[in-house]
């Protein structure tokens, strides 16, 4: 029970000490959903701990006030409908965030909904919404909270200290209003009041004024190719060349690249017949943050549409069957189906002390991080060839949008659709879920005479590569991949 206690200030009025009114009351401890923390991990629904806490208050009306309705909501009254409807209503916004959680567990469990989307839902509930709301009764939630909550999000700075993304901000505001929708079906609230703000997250991707495809020419995708084989002041990674080639004539998003194994690739040979390739997507790998540290998480694909076949082009199709199956075989591990097709580098770094990079010996163990690829491998190349490169704000300069690794599946789709590939094949081979969206995103690449089914594209053309200074190469490097060109 609250109760009120009063003291003498060292503040004087008319020669007597004024006083103050402490309302004082012990609430449970709670986590981080709102949940109150028991006493006995071994018994949830035992004795919850407490703590004390307090509230000043200049005159005793407002005290009492303030005590009174603290000891109101102890109890409930009326029907039992009614104390019921009071209680759920008491219940913290964390309480009904936790359960909602549970209940998408269900459709995990089912195969209806992906585990990283429910990773994701409980990561923004916990770095936004529960730092507002935990602890709150849900039935306490006004539309005015709602408002506060959405106001504080817009001008709320990222970690890199520019305000969240529009994305990030709708995505927030959604799995709160979720919640408040969960609380709704179970009688805690009758109504949400998130419904009843003014906030309109139905907008096109497109809209964004630096949405825009950056596809590559077929030239650009080989010099980037060569500067990574090592052709030039940067370390030779000739299997990291191949891998660019390959996504740039696949259309592969980074994460299903991740995902391939040595099985996923089904080889076609005939006696004088050209060896033919087929690449089955079926999965995909992140390296995500678990309770024992950071794993490789396998999922599926983003949609049913993108468990697919693509077929490769001839030329790529030998290049890949000589990494694998050729006489000089590159991939250590290639009589291992479930093998990753594309290695990860040994952390041993990539940089001498005088600053002149290396090549890193391949791990074989695990799959490649293609955001660590960027930056190490990728990025250098790119502006090795003169092509930009993607950079964050800094001090003095604004963000950089240059060339990102998706551009090499945007790459893929326009030079397809340009071949005179139709686009309905395209949208099939990049996985979209819906033919519209191939066409929303493309358009303006596809032929007007559209219709032809060149769907082989032709080998690239080799980069005109200009002599550079000879990069000296420690002794204790080994070259993984055949012989350095140029």
């Amino acid at each position: 029970m609250a109760y009120i206690r009063s003291y003498d200030t060292t503040t004087r009025r008319n020669g007597k000490p004024v006083k103050r009114y402490e309302v004082v009351w012990r609430e449970p401890v709670r986590d981080e959903f709102g949940l109150p923390i028991p006493v006995d991990p071994a018994r949830p629904e035992g004795k919850k701990k407490t703590r004390a806490s307090q509230e000043s208050y200049a005159t005793r009306d407002e005290a009492e006030a303030r005590r009174d309705e603290l000891n109101a909501a102890r109890h409930t009254s009326g029907t039992t409908a009614l104390a019921d409807a009071r209680k759920a209503g008491d219940l913290p916004f964390g309480y009904y965030a936790r359960a909602w959680l549970d209940s998408l567990q269900v459709k995990v469990s089912q195969g209806r909904l992906k585990q990283r989307t429910l990773d994701d839902y409980e990561k923004y509930l916990q770095r936004y919404a529960l730092k507002t709301f935990s602890g709150k009764g849900i039935a306490s939630i006004k539309p005015r909270h709602c408002e506060e909550f959405l106001a504080v999000l817009v001008r709320q700075e990222s970690r890199q200290g520019e305000t969240l993304a529009p994305a990030t901000v709708k995505h927030a505001w959604g799995v709160f209003g979720r919640v408040l929708k969960y609380a709704v079906r179970h009688d805690a609230i009758p109504s949400n009041p998130a419904d009843r703000v003014d906030f309109e997250t139905n907008r096109a991707t497109g809209d964004h004024d630096d949405f825009e495809p950056n596809p590559l020419t077929a030239e650009q995708v080989a010099q980037v190719s060569t500067a990574i084989a090592g052709t030039g002041q940067l370390p030779a990674y000739p299997v990291y060349a191949l891998m660019v080639d390959f996504l740039a004539y696949t259309g592969l998003r980074a994460s299903e690249n991740t995902g391939l194994e040595v099985q996923d690739l089904e080889f076609r040979t005939a006696p004088g017949a050209p060896i033919r390739c087929v690449v089955h997507v079926r999965r995909t790998k992140d390296r995500k943050q678990t309770p024992q540290g950071r794993q490789w998480v396998t999922s599926t694909p983003k949609s049913k549409r993108s468990k697919r076949p693509v077929a490769l082009p001839l030329w790529l199709a030998a290049r890949m069957h000589a990494y694998l199956f050729g006489d000089d075989v590159v991939h250590p591990r290639s009589a291992e189906p479930t093998a990753p097709l594309w290695p990860s580098r040994q952390n041993c770094g990539g940089l001498r002390l005088a600053g002149q990079r290396y090549a890193v010996p391949f791990d074989w163990s695990q799959p490649m991080a293609m955001g660590t690829f960027y930056d190490t491998i990728f990025k250098p190349a790119l502006l090795a060839v003169g092509l930009p490169a993607s950079a964050p704000a800094t001090e003095t300069s604004p963000p950089t949008r240059g060339v990102r690794l998706h551009d090499l599946r945007h790459t893929f789709a326009v030079m397809q659709l340009m071949a005179g590939t139709h686009f309905m094949q395209v949208s099939k081979w990049l996985g979209h879920s819906t033919f519209t969206l191939t066409l929303n995103t493309y358009g303006d690449w596809i032929p007007e005479e559209d219709g032809g089914a060149a769907n082989l594209l032709p080998e690239p053309p080799a980069p005109a590569v200009t002599a550079a200074p000879a990069v000296e190469v420690p002794s204790n490097v080994v070259q993984l991949f055949g012989r350095r060109s140029g």
